[in-house]
């Protein structure tokens, strides 16, 4: 009588191992110069799928790497397929985390797709923060006709049209020459 159950219990073991997707990854904010907090996502547990939506529940871990106890700190999560279409989204909070603590939670995401790769952008920061937000950026397309004219931003030659660039936010100076 015990085999039966044995087994059953080793099949469900493999089908939840089978379930788990290892796309450990580690993400540090900002990505350039003196590191504030490093978030590691472990394996992308799948919870549901209905159609494409899958629902993920991912053990996470955030460490303080700042100077100062990190009060509170709100970031976007971004999914990302394996062609870097953004597939989903979710959102993580830290409160009261002091220099050097590692706290550790699950994140629950869906996601339109399997992810591959993921994103971080920071919502609201403490105020000391501000100045480690990088600058907000836009994609435009550069488009001339006819097109393949030769153009600079702001002084900078870029490229040729068309072309797809990422400015920030504020007023540019575009030259075209052909």
């Amino acid at each position: 009588m015990r085999t039966p159950l044995f087994v059953s219990c080793l099949l469900l073991l493999f089908a939840t191992l089978a379930t788990a997707k290892d796309n450990s990854q580690i993400l540090v904010w900002p990505p350039t110069g003196s590191p504030v907090v490093r978030i590691t996502f472990g394996k992308f547990k799948e919870l549901s799928t209905i159609g494409n939506l899958r629902t993920y529940l991912i053990d996470t871990t955030a460490e303080n790497l700042w100077t100062k106890k990190l009060s509170h700190a709100s970031f976007s999560l971004y999914l990302f397929d394996k062609n870097k279409a953004r597939i989903g989204e979710g959102t993580i909070t830290l409160t009261n985390v002091p220099v050097g603590q590692i706290v550790k939670f699950q994140t629950t995401v869906s996601a339109s797709g399997s992810p591959v790769s993921l994103e971080i952008a920071p919502n609201s920061l403490p105020p000391e923060l501000g100045p480690a937000v990088p600058a907000r950026t836009i994609s435009i397309t550069v488009n001339s006709v006819p097109q393949g004219a030769v153009f600079k931003l702001d002084g900078k030659e870029i490229g040729t049209t068309p072309k797809v660039v990422q400015v920030s936010v504020g007023q540019h100076q575009l030259e075209f020459a052909k």
